[in-house]
C-alpha cells in the first residue's frame, strides 16, 4: 500500500515514514520527497499529481501540536485540510486519516483546559472526515484523536500525570494509524 504522509518530517511524520516503508513524504522541511507546506501544496504540480495518482491512502499530520498557537495558525490548518480533502476526492483516494485530538472535546479525562481555537479546529476536522465519507460507502476517512507523542521517552517520563495519561509510544501510534487506515 502506497501512503502519502503529509507532515512527514515532523515528530509524528518521521515515525510514520519509518513504519510505512515506501511512503511518499510531503513536508515544508527539507528532506521530504516533496517539499511544500500544506497551504502552498500545488496539487497540479507533476510530482504531487503523480504521488496522488498512485497513492492508496493519505495520512495528514501537518498541523501544529501547540494548543496555544495563534488562532490564524489553526485557521490555516482548517483551510489546508479542506484543500487536501478536495484533492483526495479529485484523485479518488479512498483511505484518509486526518488529525484530531481530545482537545476537540475537552471533557475527556486529560484535556483539563477550556476549548480554544486548537480544539475547535480539531472538531472541524472530525466533521470534515464525516463529510468526506457521506455518499461514498467505499471511502474510509477518519479524524483520529491522536494522543500525545513525546519527543523522547525521557520527555514522556518527566511530563505531568494528565499528559502522561494520554502518551502514545511508537507502537501505539503506528497501530492506531494502521487501524484508522483500515489496514
Amino acid at each position: 500500500m502506497t501512503i502519502i504522509i503529509i507532515g512527514a518530517m515532523g515528530n509524528i511524520g518521521r515515525r510514520l515514514m519509518a513504519a510505512f516503508p515506501g511512503s511518499i513524504g510531503i513536508d515544508r522541511a527539507s528532506g521530504a520527497d516533496i517539499v511544500s507546506g500544506l497551504s502552498e501544496l500545488d496539487y497540479d504540480a507533476p510530482d504531487v499529481k503523480a504521488a496522488f495518482e498512485t497513492a492508496d491512502g493519505v495520512i495528514h499530520v501537518a498541523t501544529s501540536p501547540n494548543v496555544e498557537a495563534a488562532d490564524a495558525e489553526h485557521w490555516d490548518a482548517v483551510i489546508g485540510t479542506a484543500r487536501l480533502l478536495a484533492a483526495c476526492d479529485r484523485f479518488g483516494i479512498r483511505r484518509v486519516v486526518i488529525p484530531s485530538s481530545d482537545w476537540a472535546d475537552p471533557k475527556t479525562r486529560w484535556a483539563i483546559h477550556n476549548p480554544n481555537a486548537y480544539g475547535h479546529s480539531k472538531r472541524v476536522f472530525e466533521e470534515m472526515a464525516h463529510m468526506y465519507n457521506v455518499g461514498h460507502p467505499d471511502r474510509h476517512c477518519v479524524a483520529l484523536r491522536i494522543g500525545w507523542v513525546a519527543l523522547s521517552p525521557a520527555q514522556a517520563a518527566a511530563a505531568e500525570p494528565w499528559l502522561q495519561a494520554n502518551y502514545w509510544d511508537n507502537d501505539r501510534l503506528v497501530a492506531q494509524m494502521r487501524a484508522a487506515l483500515g489496514d
